[in-house]
């Protein structure tokens, strides 16, 4: 049992000292000649979804009175867009608030002298996808008419980025491939082992459309959409042992 014991304290001992040695190993691009570069491709895609974001706002007297009626007017935008084929899916609540609301007072200088309880809002926010764009313009407007009295504007999107995003990322290899014969050519150098292929950057937001802030049910014209295109870039960071 002893032997035992001791057997296993050394086999972990030695698995420690195996683990503090990886750790302070260096990395191998630190230790042999090396080149890094850094590839990058971009295109633009026509996107296929449309984002909406608006919410449903109410004011009331009483905070009961508010969240109430709020909670209904919400439901017929959710019960709207389900009747015109939105997904329940593609439907999502991504705020609830509740809070007071005061009338101030001010002096002469702009200071508050006086605040007045005048009742509570509540507001429900709502984000919804849709995969007709060219329908997004008059759902918006039909659902300002149902009570979204909020509208904060329109992003887009598509189902197919991922797809192009991996030939981007190909492409963005070939690139930086590309630079490297370039640049080693002319030293009579060549191309080894790849030692670290890493992403460098960051995705192009999608365009973002703002909308007026607040609507009323006279403004429910249809909104004009147009969607353009999504610009998407790639880029990544490659480094290769040099060899003569």
């Amino acid at each position: 049992m002893v032997r035992t014991l001791r057997l296993s304290a050394l086999f972990w001992l030695a698995l420690m000292g195996f683990a503090a040695s990886a750790q302070a190993a260096p990395a191998l691009k630190e230790t042999v000649p090396a080149i890094t570069v850094t590839g990058r491709a971009t295109t633009e895609i026509v996107p296929d979804i449309a984002i909406l974001s608006l919410a449903v706002m109410t004011e009331r007297s009483t905070a009961e009175a508010a969240a109430a009626q709020n909670a209904k007017a919400a439901q017929v935008v959710v019960d709207d867009l389900k009747s015109q084929g939105i997904a329940e899916k593609d439907i999502k609540t991504d705020s609830v608030t509740l809070m007071p609301v005061y009338d101030e007072q001010h002096d002469g200088s702009g200071r508050v002298t006086k605040r007045v309880l005048r009742g509570y809002q509540a507001r429900n926010g709502l984000t919804i996808r849709i995969h007709a764009i060219d329908k997004a313009g008059m759902i918006a407007s039909r659902l300002v008419d149902k009570g979204a009295n909020e509208f904060q504007g329109i992003s887009f999107d598509s189902d197919h980025k991922e797809d192009a995003y991996d030939r981007l990322r190909g492409e963005a290899v070939k690139d930086a491939l590309r630079q490297a014969k370039a640049y080693v050519a002319p030293l009579g150098l060549h191309l080894g082992r790849v030692l670290e292929i890493s992403p460098a950057g960051s995705p192009m937001p999608r365009p973002y459309f703002k909308a007026a802030a607040m609507l009323g049910r006279s403004e429910a014209a249809d909104i004009p959409v147009q969607p353009g295109t999504l610009p998407l870039d790639v880029q990544v960071q490659v480094t290769w042992e040099l060899v003569q």
